[in-house]
């Protein structure tokens, strides 16, 4: 999500209407006595009125419409200028003493990826951050994420971090037009999306967001933030729109790989009351059925114990295995390192490396 444009620029004068009063009084050499007897006000009313003190309700701008001849919606539109003028300072105030907030969320790399507007003063990024994560204090912020998503104990996890990364998912998400979720063509459109395994990013990035869009599911990349510790996160935008959001935290096709369809698992339960953020969330149960799923749809179980049984994993055999199962070499090659059947340095030249669009390599990208 790109800034665009320039902030509004706000008084920071608050001048209450009453003082336009006094000086239309004086223009025209009428007292405040004699305003108050042809408004049928008591003076102590309209005094209070002119000193800020008193508001200007309907009633009295229509009185003062008949009286001075000037229109009833202008005193209206002054006082409710002059109100929100006073709480947008009382407001600087507070977000002055939320500053200390910020040290807890990406700054310098948000607004160098263009997330959030470079600010001249720390409550001004305080209120930008705050307008960018759609809270309107930290509190809020906080009572906010202990609804969507349990932390799970001990994970080293920025939460402004992640808040962020899952904010921009978020944002992005909205912009992307799907059909109402439909569970049996979203089983179906997972078969389809499995078979993009084998192509380059440039190929399966569209088509995976355009096929599951078609099924309720938008699909967002959102490059990785230091401290979000997140590989991926399913959750439902509403009763009719699931999010599945990636990130290329390891680096590779295979974990990329695994992590989409293990999200589609937890979309798949249809719990849409909960978030679920791969590594970081989510109940013991729900993890492991959505890591069985993963690993069923990329590798049906008959198949990979046949494949197993040969106990010959060479890089021909794998590639060939691959063939034979229509997905990506590094998909199994992943699955032996993680099952302990190989070690993690064999056989890498099948696992195809991932980076961002942006970021100064020459291997295969992915990302917006």
């Amino acid at each position: 999500m790109g800034t665009e444009g320039n902030p509004p620029v706000f008084s920071n004068l608050a001048i209450p209407p009453g003082e336009l009063i006094q000086e239309e009084l004086d223009a025209i050499g009428m007292t405040q006595s004699e305003l108050a007897v042809r408004a049928g006000r008591p003076p102590q009313v309209i005094n209070e009125i002119i000193r800020g003190k008193k508001r200007i309700t309907n009633e009295t701008a229509l009185e003062l419409e008949r009286v001075l001849g000037i229109p009833a919606y202008l005193w209206i539109r002054l006082e409710a200028d002059y109100e929100l003028t006073q709480a947008r300072l009382q407001d600087q105030e507070a977000l002055r003493d939320q500053e200390g907030c910020l040290k807890g969320f990406p700054i310098r790399e948000t607004v160098k990826r263009g997330w959030l507007p470079a600010c001249k003063g720390k409550a001004e990024q305080v209120q930008a951050l705050l307008s960018f994560l759609g809270v309107a204090s930290f509190s809020a912020w906080k009572q906010q994420a202990s609804l969507r998503y349990r932390m799970t104990p001990g994970a080293k996890v920025s939460e402004g971090a992640l808040a962020v990364w899952l904010r921009k998912g978020e944002l992005d998400a909205r912009k992307i037009r799907t059909a109402s979720y439909d569970d049996g063509r979203f089983r179906q459109v997972l078969t389809v999306i499995r078979e993009l395994t084998t192509e380059s990013p440039g190929v399966f990035v569209p088509r995976v967001e355009e096929l599951a869009a078609t099924a309720g599911v938008a699909v967002v990349f959102t490059q990785e933030l230091k401290g979000a510790a997140a590989s991926g996160s399913a959750r439902w935008l509403s009763r009719d729109t699931a999010l599945i959001q990636l990130s290329l935290r390891y680096k590779t096709n295979d974990h990329l790989w695994f992590s989409f369809f293990h999200e589609a698992g937890h979309v798949l339960q249809c719990n849409t009351k909960h978030s679920y953020i791969d590594g970081i969330d989510g109940e013991v149960s729900d993890e492991q059925d959505a890591d069985k799923f993963a690993c069923d749809v990329l590798i049906p179980p008959a198949a990979w114990a046949d494949f197993l049984r040969t106990e010959l994993f060479t890089l021909t055999s794998v590639k060939k295995f691959a063939a034979t199962m229509g997905v990506a070499p590094g998909i199994v090659v992943g699955r032996l390192q993680h099952e302990g059947l190989v070690g993690y340095h064999e056989l890498n030249d099948l696992r195809v490396r991932l980076r961002w669009s942006d970021e100064p390599d020459d291997e295969s990208r992915t990302g917006k």
